[in-house]
């Protein structure tokens, strides 16, 4: 049993494929990599408004393309978390592709704030998102708190960098309308899988949202995306409020990634089964010899 048992060892020390845990902060501030460029399905997933990654050219890290859904929007607006006044807003026309933004300088990284709006007499639709330019720059904590428009969902905090929301965590998110959180307001989670749920804000405005453990198995062509390790899925927030004669709803998205615990309980599994398999080779080393006895009376 030396052999088996060597085997056993060596599969012990391996690290379990597909592990890539980044510890959740608490604080508010935080990085994160881009949501994942979905695949075109014939069926929309939500019929909420969303901004959705285009497509970029190879080695523009100060850059990104961004293009709206759900969403009848001529131009898309970015916030910076640092830099000059007159960059700290910055619109950016809609083309064919998306709009082209770009971080507040070369230089300065960090999330910025991406809203697009459309606007009616009779309604108000938002779509948010955050995204992260690789280099260093501010923490979007004072970003988050300032005010971009009526209703609005905040996220408390962001991931931070490489990081991400993943299944079966709990995160935070603020809602307010006029800069004032709203209490006992509903919030709507889809996800691209089909999961729907609805939670509701606490007396601060502010709502603990549960992420699904609801991946599929990987290889399915289900809208997931491997980024530095991780599988993501999108997945949207939102919330509607009327006041004044007025439709509000807003809706915030990004990504969310599959529990690290599932490659590391398959391994696990794997694991114990060697182990029972090696536990009934003497088992099976034995039977030949009983079964050629002969017994006489």
């Amino acid at each position: 049993m030396n052999l088996p048992i060597a085997l056993l060892f060596s599969f012990l020390a391996m690290p379990v494929l597909g592990q890539h845990d980044h510890a959740a902060e608490s604080t508010a501030a935080g990085n994160t990599a881009p949501a994942p460029t979905l695949r075109a399905t014939a069926q929309p997933w939500t019929q909420q408004p969303l901004l959705l990654p285009g497509r970029m050219a190879r080695g523009e890290r100060n850059t990104a393309v961004l293009r709206p859904q759900g969403i009848a929007a001529t131009s898309v607006t970015v916030y910076a978390p640092e830099g000059p006044p007159e960059r700290r807003k910055v619109d950016y026309p809609l083309g064919p592709e998306g709009a082209k933004i770009e971080a507040v300088t070369p230089k300065i990284g960090n999330y910025h704030w991406v809203i697009a709006r459309e606007e009616t007499p009779n309604e108000v639709r938002v779509a948010s998102t955050a995204w992260y330019f690789g280099n260093p720059g501010a923490s979007p904590k004072v970003l988050l708190q300032e005010t971009k428009h009526e209703l609005e969902i905040v996220p408390d905090p962001l991931p931070r960098e490489h990081a991400s929301y993943r299944e079966s965590e709990q995160w935070r998110f603020l809602v307010r309308f006029n800069g004032q959180p709203l209490a006992n307001q509903p919030l709507l989670l889809e996800t691209a899988f089909g999961t729907r749920s609805t939670v509701f804000t606490n007396t601060a405005g502010v709502a603990t949202v549960q992420f699904p453990r609801d991946f599929r198995p990987a290889g399915k062509r289900d809208g997931a995306h491997e980024d530095h390790g991780l599988r993501r899925a999108p997945f949207v927030l939102s919330t509607v409020k009327e006041a004044d004669g007025r439709r509000y709803l807003t809706a915030f998205n990004l990504s969310y990634g599959e529990a690290s615990d599932r490659n590391r309980s398959l391994g696990w599994g794997a694991a114990f089964g060697l182990i029972g398999m090696l536990a009934a080779t003497p088992l099976l080393r034995r039977r030949p010899a009983n079964h050629g006895e002969t017994h006489h009376a």
